[in-house]
């Protein structure tokens, strides 16, 4: 199922990349602009979940090396809040983003995945109207990533499982979190094979925060 998913996804945003260009000269209003922009970037995040799960059986098997190089983790980040605009925008959310310039080793390919996964779960998780944070920096020579919202704090059982392949929690309460797909494990993964850890902390106003630590 995933390849047969994978390649009308990679066909449709290769078309309205296309699409996009050729009306480059076309003036169209601002909806319709729109409306182009966040069809491209939703169909980009698409493929990218659906590859996520083909990703996640080649991690565990350990058939995808992790090939560590300087990496600017900025553009990484930057790349992440685009492909979240939507539906930060259709939530109302506050997010704020501290990235410093820094130029870590790590496998970009992957690592970016893991920004993109964490970013769209606070996102998605978060209440509307509520807050988005992204941090970064380097801290006893490991690179410290940390991803958190303003959303219900997790329960001491899915802080245990979440990270689980099948792990899927049950709705709590208005707002919360309902079930999750594969982001989160192929996150631990990525994080695994770079010897780091992925963990979850509560923070004032960030009750759910996920801490990526990758040695340097």
């Amino acid at each position: 199922m995933v390849h047969d998913l994978r390649n009308p996804l990679s066909a449709l945003a290769g078309n309205l990349a296309l699409l996009k260009e050729e009306l480059a000269a076309v003036p169209l209003n601002e909806t319709g602009s729109q409306c182009l922009e966040d069809s491209l970037v939703l169909c980009t995040r698409a493929l990218l979940m659906v590859q996520s799960i083909a990703d996640v059986d080649a991690l565990e098997q350990g058939t995808i090396a992790v090939r560590p190089r300087i990496t600017p983790l900025a553009p990484e980040v930057e790349v992440a809040v685009r492909q979240g605009k939507v539906d930060v925008e259709a939530r109302e959310l506050d997010v704020v983003i501290d990235v410093p310039e820094l130029s870590p080793v790590i496998d970009g390919r992957l690592v970016t995945r893991v920004i993109q996964n964490l970013y769209d779960n606070a996102v998605r998780y978060a209440p509307r109207g509520g807050r988005v944070e992204v941090q970064a920096g380097i801290i006893d020579k490991q690179l410290v990533i940390s991803v958190g919202n303003s959303g219900p704090a997790l329960t001491d059982e899915e802080k245990r499982s979440i990270f689980e392949r099948d792990f899927c929690a049950a709705q709590r309460q208005a707002g919360a979190r309902l079930g999750r797909d594969f982001g989160l494990y192929f996150c631990r993964l990525v994080v695994e094979a770079h010897r780091g850890t992925l963990t979850i902390e509560e923070r004032p106003q960030l009750p759910a925060v996920f801490v990526v630590r990758i040695p340097q």
